[in-house]
């Protein structure tokens, strides 16, 4: 870690510690407080042995909450001294563990990362290779020699970065070489800080992607994003951004692949919201509230699927179930393309599609299958809900992959092969021929 990532981390740490104390705390005050006031009948007596308690407890948290925070600075500042120079060092997010431990924190954190300006906080930015890619003419050149014409932009869901297309070990089943392998995609990468609001990643991607294509070598004349879980939110409200102010970069857009996008939101945020509520209604359970609080911004969008900066999080004592948010229509004279996973093998089954889901987005959720205004405008061939796979699954299945590339080829061009080429639903988890 560079100096100031470790100095940040120390500083982060001991927030948290101190965070941690008081929450403990509080409920250690709440519990003592219902045990002393059930004895208040003895006498003063009682009195006079809970003020010593407060006395002694309040005295040794402040004690370690102190000391504690003393020692996560000292420590990194300490650490901070006897590293290499910064020079010597590459940055966290450049290197494969620490860029997966940024993403995951970021996630969590990365709203108060943001607003602090923190070196911790992931800036948005294009991604080939697992590196930067400057947005001009000559970084674009270097990247891609031979540029087709034809673009592709993967963007990652909460708690994840560019890395997360590539997991596993067989490399010829990340998606990026099979889309330009099978289908001549020069594919880019997105990496941001998912913890910030949606709307707010939408407006960057919608900026980046004016960038991106006025600098590529050549002129891109098919642009295709593929969103997964959140990034598929993402990607529809930059859509929304770029369409408001009459950005040039949809002109090439022909295709929108969303993949476990939560449309009508998350029901794991919504429990998380309705188990918020609940911990709120006894001091003794406040410390499970506060934990939950500390959801980030780009979370508690997920509730309602939110992709515009007006669609706020409800409060924590409103009802959090139900189709809410500003209905953003799917863009005129584009190809809208979503899959829905389902860890059950029936995918047709009412439990598979509003229930269990993924275990994070229902297919109901990724199809979108509002009953009100809500619903988006999908295809019935632009839709396809498979069985036995997982939300992670999504980022390399050979299933899912097969759908996108029969959606991707060029308009006109014979089905590319392993594709089914007709209905919504699959339930079959064999692999495709």
């Amino acid at each position: 870690m560079r100096t100031d990532e470790l100095v940040a981390a120390g500083d982060s740490a001991a927030r948290a510690f101190r965070g941690g104390v008081d929450h403990v705390q509080s409920t250690h005050r709440a519990i003592a407080r219902r045990v002393f006031g059930a004895t208040t009948a003895v006498g003063p007596a009682a009195s006079t042995v809970r003020l010593a308690h407060d006395g002694i407890a309040d005295g040794v948290y402040a004690a370690v909450r102190g000391i504690g925070s003393v020692a996560l600075h000292g420590a990194a500042r300490t650490a901070a001294v006897v590293r290499p120079p910064d020079e010597d060092l590459a940055a966290l997010a450049d290197r494969p563990i620490g860029n997966a431990l940024l993403g995951a924190l970021n996630g969590a954190f990365g709203a108060r990362f943001a607003a602090e300006d923190s070196p911790l906080a992931l800036r948005m930015t294009a991604r080939v290779r697992g590196a930067d890619v400057p947005l001009d003419p000559e970084g674009l050149r270097r990247a891609f020699p031979l540029p087709s014409g034809r673009v592709a932009v993967l963007v990652h869901g909460l708690c994840m970065t560019d890395a997360a297309w590539e997991l596993g070990d067989d490399e010829d089943a990340y998606y990026a070489r099979r889309l330009h392998r099978d289908l001549d995609y020069d594919v880019v990468s997105i990496r941001y800080n998912s913890g910030r609001r949606i709307p707010q990643n939408g407006a960057e991607l919608a900026s980046l992607l004016e960038r991106l294509v006025a600098a590529w070598p050549g002129g891109v004349r098919d642009l295709a994003l593929i969103g997964h879980s959140m990034g598929g939110l993402v990607a529809r409200s930059a859509c929304a951004v770029g369409q408001e102010t009459g950005h040039g970069w949809l002109e090439p857009l022909n295709d929108v692949v969303t993949l476990g996008a939560p449309h009508l939101g998350a029901n794991l945020e919504r429990a998380a919201a309705t188990a918020h509520w609940a911990a709120g209604l006894l001091p003794e359970t406040q410390l499970f509230a506060d934990l939950l609080e500390l959801r980030s911004d780009g979370v508690l969008d997920l509730r309602d699927g939110a992709i515009v900066i007006d669609d706020l999080p409800l409060p924590v004592d409103r009802w959090p179930w139900g189709e809410r948010g500003t209905h953003v229509p799917l863009l005129q004279g584009v190809r809208h393309h979503a899959v829905g996973v389902t860890m059950a093998r029936n995918p047709e089954s009412w439990l598979a599609a509003n229930v269990l889901g993924d275990l994070l987005v229902t297919p109901s959720s990724a199809a979108s299958r509002a009953r009100g205004e809500r619903r988006l405008a999908f295809e019935e061939d632009d839709v396809v809900i498979l069985g036995g796979i997982d939300h992670f699954g999504l980022l390399h299945h050979h299933r899912v992959y097969e759908h996108v590339r029969r959606w991707l080829r060029p308009v006109g061009a014979l089905p590319a092969g392993g594709g089914t080429g007709d209905g919504v639903i699959d339930g079959d988890v064999e692999p495709l021929a």
